[in-house]
């Protein structure tokens, strides 16, 4: 439990580092960019974070684990220092440039470390405890962000990441090694994790599930335009996530996490496809909720994918991919909302969005049905 709690921290300590950069766009603004330029400099750190996706693969193969998470905290450490100078445009750009490739790096690092720390036995329970470092973000680091903003404690709000990436170096330190660790695992080639793994499937089931997950991104602008509460959403979001992280736990060791991957997929499409559908705060909490509980079991089912599907050896490889196509539906849905929504409007958008992710779901549950058969898993 001890390592639990560890790798629960460093999970809070990285995504806090992330987070708080949710208000960046407020802080950039009131300093005097204009909103499209805070937008590009908001990007940049997830089109950095995608390509890094990549290059964490590597750098814990070439590097070690441990040491890959240390000197991408130490760059996020030295990035969120240099945003109390920074006064430019692109100055700004470049402290987003690396600060989103040291998160990505430090993210696949953290990730691989724990799909060969933890038993098989125990691993989707403990991904999923793992993860609710990830969620309390949302109720912790966010709105002290938001509330320091909001009094004018700039300075405040920059030294946030600061700590955060700081807590990340102490913790990268602080984790036991393991044997696969730098100079004594052999890595294998992308080959033998094509030959040995179901890539195609883990690459599918990431793209889809990450093309509903980024729908939350859209949904406060979304329920505004509906006259409603974005909050009864996003809060309704987070409990539904903590209720079946917690409640539902022993669920997560009795069953193989793939064959579940689809199901909650489907959870989350439907509800997401209700959404635009909601007369009242009180529905649309309900909505949340449930697209809660289907994300609470879908995103550390994922996770698990890359320990349960591939051989140690291959595990960084696994990581990769895994965060790779995740993050990629962060940039294939402003492509399609961008296309749909003067069509059809938001709501309609969102309900074609729904749609799609619904047939995605049954089309994932589909797959790893059949794989589950073929297996004999």
């Amino acid at each position: 439990m001890r390592l639990i709690a560890y790798l629960i921290a460093t999970t809070w300590a990285i995504y806090s580092c992330s987070n708080v950069f949710f208000l960046f766009a407020p802080y950039l603004e009131r300093s005097g960019f204009p909103p499209e330029d805070a937008g590009v400099l908001v990007g940049a750190f997830y089109g950095a974070t995608t390509l890094a996706r990549v290059l964490g693969g590597w750098a814990v193969e070439r590097a070690g684990i441990r040491r890959a998470m240390a000197a991408s905290a130490f760059l996020c450490l030295g990035a969120a220092l240099l945003n109390f100078t920074a006064s430019s445009f692109w100055f700004f750009l470049w402290i987003r440039l690396v600060m989103g490739c040291a998160y990505g790096v430090f993210v696949v690092a953290l990730t691989t470390y724990q799909s060969l720390v933890i038993p098989e036995e125990i691993r989707g329970l403990a991904f999923a405890f793992i993860t609710l470092g990830a969620l309390s973000c949302l109720f912790t680091v966010v709105p002290l962000a938001d509330w320091l903003l909001a009094q004018g404690h700039d300075k405040a709000f920059l030294a946030l990441p600061v700590g955060a990436a700081l807590l990340c170096a102490v913790l990268a330190f602080r984790l036991p090694p393991v044997t696969s660790d730098a100079g004594e695992q052999s890595w294998g080639t992308w080959g033998e994790f094509c030959r040995n793994s179901p890539y195609w499937r883990i690459a599918a089931s990431c793209v889809f599930f990450g093309l509903c997950d980024a729908s939350i991104v859209y949904i406060p602008a979304l329920v505004l335009s509906m006259g409603l509460a974005p909050s009864s959403f996003v809060v309704a979001n987070g409990l539904g996530a903590l209720a079946m992280r917690t409640l539902a736990r022993g669920f997560f060791n009795r069953h193989p996490r793939y064959v579940f991957a689809g199901p909650s997929l489907l959870i989350m499409a439907v509800f997401l496809y209700l959404t635009p559908l909601a007369e009242d705060n009180l529905e649309l909490f309900a909505y949340g909720f449930f697209y809660g509980v289907g994300m609470g079991y879908g995103f550390p089912a994922h996770l698990a994918l890359i320990g349960d599907l591939a051989p140690a050896r291959l595990r960084a490889k696994s990581s990769t991919l895994v965060y790779f196509c995740y993050d990629v539906s962060f940039f294939l849905l402003p492509v399609i909302m961008g296309f749909v929504a003067p069509m059809l409007g938001k709501t309609g958008a969102f309900q074609l969005l729904g749609l799609l992710c619904i047939a995605s779901g049954v089309g994932v549950t589909a797959m790893w049905a059949l794989f589950a058969k073929a297996s004999g898993r």
